[in-house]
């Protein structure tokens, strides 16, 4: 975690000064997404093929399971609760689309403490079988520290809240998907990458994890 929190610190400069409308997403206010690369900390395979998490994402997806997307989302001083969303729509629009198995999980690791001050994310738990939007049903706030994570179905409502504090929220965040799933919303314009790598960093994946980026590979 101390090596995550200093490369953040080292690209933080170039990735705030970067126009949302270029390569960062503006996902709320004084909120953006940015996509990160594979190098350094954030290259780490303990980091984005953690064997925890990707035990959890083949259990949920199967064996199958790929990384989708790699980034980080960045809450400014003074952000302002997030709207109230699901990370990506369903598959179909009809009342089959709860009942199914889950298609995509985010991950989420925090590089500071989720909690009142810094902000956290508002789950709706239960939320990904919804028949219909409930705004009024009850949510948890969840206190997650830095080398925690917290995963949720794709499906699931949910929002950031405020930024109390006087300094950015870091949120490194992943797509775990089924090999055939693509993100439909977060990468539709402009010149972010699902997954900023090439065939050289590729090349040096562990054979134990290659697997993350069938999807990639030819056939």
């Amino acid at each position: 975690m101390a090596a995550l929190q200093r490369a953040f610190a080292e690209q933080s400069g170039q990735l705030l000064n970067e126009a949302p409308q270029d390569v960062a997403l503006e996902v709320g206010d004084r909120r953006n997404l940015f996509t990160l690369p594979f190098a350094g900390a954030f290259g780490d395979p303990l980091v984005w093929a953690n064997p925890v998490v990707v035990a959890l994402a083949r259990l949920a997806l199967a064996d199958e399971a790929v990384l989708e997307s790699w980034g980080v989302v960045v809450s400014l001083p003074g952000a302002e609760r997030q709207h109230f969303h699901r990370d990506g729509p369903g598959l179909f629009d009809s009342a089959i689309s709860p009942l199914l198995p889950a298609h995509a999980l985010t991950v989420a690791i925090p590089l500071v403490e989720m909690n009142e001050t810094n902000g956290t994310t508002a789950l709706w738990p239960g939320s990904h079988r919804w028949q219909k939007t409930d705004k009024d049903a009850p949510s948890v706030s969840p206190v997650v520290p830095p080398g925690s994570v917290i995963l949720w179905d794709f499906r699931t409502y949910h929002s950031g809240t405020a930024n109390n504090s006087a300094e950015p929220r870091p949120l490194i965040t992943a797509t775990f998907s089924r090999r055939w799933y693509q993100d439909p919303v977060n990468f539709e314009q402009g010149n972010r990458r699902r997954l900023a790598l090439d065939d050289a960093f590729l090349a040096r994946v562990p054979a134990r994890t290659r697997s993350l980026f069938a999807h990639l590979s030819p056939g």
